[in-house]
């Protein structure tokens, strides 16, 4: 290391890093970078001047970082520039601190030393992400889906809390202090990001007693005719959901008018499977109900437009370990389910 006392008048500041400290200095060594930058990296700028600084010289430096001695040379003139101040002298036998550099020493190796610490820290919430996450999502994915795999997500990350919200409603996220959402439908709102994660249709079906009693329909035009459908109405809206069916290029929307209408898919599950008529609701919440045979699906030659599913988040810079942890969840629980995973 350099001597830190090359003027008469030395200044009482302690210098010389602790053994501890050197070593989360170099840990936070950067990749340095060969050729010139419109502005210099100013932590690759320290870095290099603390290493000059305990290896005594500009060639022992550069050979220590692996980069040529005019890159080392070139950023410590650059941070000299930057500061207004000289932080060694040079001469063409031995470089020396001066006393601004020996102050500005001590301070940069325990800047790099916490800036290892707090890298340290990041690794580790990755590597076990811990704390509270709040969510949002459509009650139908929520029931079906989510909650039935949450035991092998808190197997994974059991320092994770989840408070989750349940419902059909739009969530202000941002106002809310909402983490993510799960949203099936195309997402109006341009400030979120979204990703897409899955998709499905929605399967018309009723109770194998149903069906006994009224007949099998062979078109959907004999929903209008001859059978009884449940009606389901969206989140905050004034008309019912039209039972849609598509088939080559023709497509046939039938719109229900019930003796019941809906806002909840589980009572609506509950209605089909009370025997009150035919419903039409997503595949992934009846394609258990279908393969046990309490339900049994009508015109299954036609089929619906598809409907995606997003997570959809605020447009922050970085996602929390813990938000990113239960996104990637979220996309791996889609792909392992035949009613969800994306084509």
């Amino acid at each position: 290391m350099l001597s830190m006392r090359p003027r008469p008048e030395p200044r009482p500041a302690r210098v010389a890093a602790t053994e501890g400290e050197e070593k989360d200095a170099r840990r936070m060594m950067p990749a340095f970078r060969t050729s010139a930058s419109p502005r210099m990296d100013r932590i690759t700028a320290m870095s290099a001047f603390v290493r000059v600084v305990e290896a005594g010289n500009f060639s022992k430096a550069a050979d220590s970082l692996d980069v040529p001695r005019p890159t080392v040379t070139r950023l410590i003139q650059g941070l000299e520039s930057e500061l207004g101040v000289r932080l060694l002298q040079r001469t063409t036998r031995s470089v020396t601190v001066t006393p601004e550099g020996a102050a500005y020493y001590e301070r940069v190796v325990r800047l790099l030393a916490d800036l290892a610490d707090i890298e340290s820290a990041a690794k580790q919430s990755l590597a076990r992400p811990s704390g509270r996450i709040r969510v949002e999502t459509a009650v139908a994915i929520g029931t079906r889906v989510i909650v039935p795999a949450l035991p092998k997500f808190y197997a994974a990350y059991p320092d994770v809390e989840i408070e989750l919200g349940v419902g059909n409603r739009v969530a202000d996220l941002v106002a809310e202090g909402i983490d993510c959402a799960v949203r099936p439908g195309e997402i109006a709102e341009q400030s979120l990001v979204a990703r897409r994660v899955g998709q499905f249709r929605f399967v018309a079906c009723a109770t194998p007693g149903y069906l006994a009693a009224h007949g099998m329909p062979a078109s959907p035009d004999d929903l209008q005719d001859a059978h009884r459908l449940v009606g389901l109405m969206p989140p905050e809206g004034t008309r019912m959901l039209p039972f849609q069916f598509l088939k080559d290029r023709e497509r046939v929307d039938v719109t229900p008018s019930p003796r019941l209408q809906i806002t909840d898919t589980n009572a609506y599950l509950a209605a089909g499977l009370a025997g009150l008529g035919v419903i039409q609701a997503p595949s992934f919440a009846v394609r258990s109900l279908i393969d046990d045979g309490r339900l049994v699906e009508v015109l299954a030659d036609w089929r619906t437009p598809v409907v995606p599913v997003h997570v959809v988040y605020p447009p922050n810079r970085f996602l929390t370990a813990k938000v990113r942890v239960f996104i990637d969840w979220l996309v791996e629980l889609f792909e392992q389910d035949r009613c969800l995973r994306l084509p």
